[in-house]
């Protein structure tokens, strides 16, 4: 139970402090490298707090591939999965209840000149720090998001096996990285959980595209697997004609 508990906490951290300095900045500029930052130091503070624990996978695809690679029980992951959509849904929950305290900030209340706004108005016009893509470029999008996951989880797969590397804060910076590079194009999720969980509070077209990221990412999660089991395997090395030779006379 530990386990489940931990991942549940991990995923609402990711999801929670990723897509709220989304959602609490929206009166004021907002920086791709911030919104990166966010997810990627939150993912890494979550890392170092309950990996010991669970592993800290926070992401269904991740789960996925240390399923595939054996090194997680495929009970284990079902459980995972759920404690991962479960945190998610929850922290999408906590920033949507959030809106109404951010409202009333002297933040917002100057942008908007002291007329009010409602809660629904601003998730309509704002969002939740959902995951996107404009029309008719959803297998760009299903592309991106295929091709980043696969490389985010392969970093995962191949440095937490590594010695004295900290994975945490590799892995918090490469997705931090990630989400630079594609938040105006797909919002750069590389998580099923997390581009599910705010499209069900904000529904119209984010949760109509989802099945986008919840398909790409998974399997771009899948395909990393089985490309970090193909690299890790030890390759014979051809013996020379001299060491040939040393092992007859012996």
């Amino acid at each position: 139970m530990r386990k489940y508990i931990a991942e549940f906490l991990g995923t609402f951290m990711l999801v929670f402090f990723g897509t709220g300095s989304v959602v609490y900045s929206a009166a004021t500029t907002q920086s791709a490298i911030t919104v990166g930052l966010a997810f990627g130091l939150s993912l890494a503070v979550a890392i170092y707090a309950f990996g010991h624990i669970s592993g800290g996978h926070f992401n269904p695809a991740v789960s996925l591939a240390m399923a595939i690679q054996k090194r997680l029980p495929w009970v284990t992951f079902i459980g995972y999965v759920i404690a991962q959509l479960l945190g998610a849904i929850v922290a999408s929950a906590a920033v949507y209840g959030g809106v109404t305290a951010y409202l009333k900030s002297s933040t917002v209340t100057t942008a908007l000149s002291g007329q009010s706004m409602t809660v629904k108005q601003f998730v309509s016009l704002a969002g939740l720090g959902q995951t996107n893509f404009s029309d008719g470029s959803g297998w760009y999008a299903f592309a991106f998001e295929l091709v980043l996951t696969f490389l985010f989880v392969l970093v995962i797969a191949i440095v937490t096996k590594l010695n004295n590397v900290p994975a945490p804060f590799i892995i918090g910076i490469w997705l931090a990285v990630l989400i630079v590079v594609v938040l105006p194009i797909t919002g750069g999720a590389f998580n099923p959980a997390r581009a599910l969980a705010p499209a069900i509070f904000v529904q119209g077209k984010a949760l109509t595209h989802v099945w986008v990221y919840l398909v790409a990412d998974l399997l771009g999660g899948a395909l990393a697997a089985f490309a970090a089991n193909f690299l890790d395997k030890k390759e014979e090395v051809a013996s020379t004609p001299k060491e040939v030779k040393e092992t007859k006379k012996a």
